[in-house]
């Protein structure tokens, strides 16, 4: 366990500590009701920049400096839009992006952008895309999304299919070059962290996280192996291995990192989490993450916390419900947040 712990742990903070630039450009600013949205790009890797969606409240500034949240968006085999998943497009944004991410926030989130929520509760906010989602689509996605909402030319069902199992092409890209995908999409989002922390509007002890699905999933391992990640939320987003398909799908190459899924099971990350604060909370109606596996993941996560030293650090809860962030979760969401970042 300590080789991987420090192999994931070294790897992580120092690379990107090292690789974000500076000259991080800011591409697009747009007012909006109590703070301004930004469209900003940076490095991640020697050659690679990463857009982002940078939220800040109004009030915030060096002399009012602001609890910081990066938000990670989820997989739903939805891949023209990402950032725009918890953000409201730009108004320059095309409009086959608006439409989308519409639907998309209607579905999840009924019709809240979660992002633009929590800045106006204070937060400062960055949402990346990762690779394959969003601005780092590929074409024939974007082809998809033309044609789906604007109605371009085009046959839906075969081009979706081909994006979807266009993971399995990336993953084994990435491999070939000896890059785990799931580990660099968890060094782009220390990168993110690195990226408010340098900000002179946000308070660098008090940053923290939230996604929901594969951004939940996301959310803990940078919660795991960031320490400028104080607390974090995920939602919808712990089980059992028993519970992986066999062999997987397409979806599940963007997550799997082989040498922590062959060595530990999901709640065993409740190793790297204690004892900072964190609150997992899954939907007693979500048949991705059945009832039964997700308690006894729980029971786990609670035992290795109690283990630690860290007892009463990690909150376990189910709400009823399906695969998805509601105004009821969404409150619960950000009473915590506010409490581990805003109120202490």
């Amino acid at each position: 366990m300590m080789t991987l712990l420090i192999h994931l742990v070294m790897a992580v903070p120092i690379t990107l500590g090292q690789a974000v630039n500076p000259d991080m450009k800011v591409l697009e600013t747009e007012h909006r009701d109590g703070y301004i949205c930004q469209m900003v790009e940076y490095n991640v890797e020697k050659d690679e920049r990463v857009k982002a969606f940078l939220l800040i409240p109004d009030s915030a500034g060096p002399s009012d400096r602001k609890a910081g949240l990066v938000l990670l968006h989820d997989h739903g085999a939805r891949f023209d839009i990402g950032k725009e998943k918890l953000v409201k497009p730009m108004q320059s944004a095309p409009e086959n992006i608006k439409l989308s991410s519409e639907e998309w926030v209607g579905s999840g989130f009924d019709g809240v952008w979660y992002g633009d929520e929590l800045a106006r509760q204070g937060f400062v906010v960055i949402v990346p895309d990762v690779l394959y989602w969003g601005s780092r689509s590929s074409e024939l996605c974007q082809k998809w999304s033309r044609a789906r909402f604007c109605g371009g030319d085009g046959d839906l069902k075969l081009m979706k299919n081909d994006v979807y199992e266009g993971q399995r092409a990336v993953y084994d890209s990435l491999y070939d070059k000896g890059i785990i995908w799931a580990q660099k999409t968890l060094r782009e989002d220390v990168a993110a962290a690195n990226i408010l922390k340098g900000l002179d509007c946000v308070d660098p002890e008090n940053i923290g996280a939230f996604g929901w699905s594969m951004g939940a999933h996301r959310c803990w391992l940078l919660t795991a192996f960031c320490k400028e990640v104080k607390t974090g939320v995920a939602l919808c987003w712990m089980t059992l291995k028993e519970t992986c398909a066999d062999p997987m799908k397409a979806s599940d190459y963007s997550m799997i990192i082989p040498e922590l899924r062959d060595n530990y099971d999901f709640p065993d990350i409740a190793q790297w989490l204690a004892p900072k604060s964190f609150f997992f909370l899954n939907g007693d109606e979500d048949k991705l993450f059945p009832v039964p596996q997700s308690r006894i993941a729980f029971d786990r996560m609670q035992r290795i916390y109690s283990e630690k030293g860290a007892a009463g650090k990690l909150r376990t809860e189910f709400f009823h419900g399906t695969h998805h962030c509601g105004p009821a979760e969404q409150k619960t969401i950000s009473d915590f947040l506010k409490a581990e970042l805003q109120n202490r």
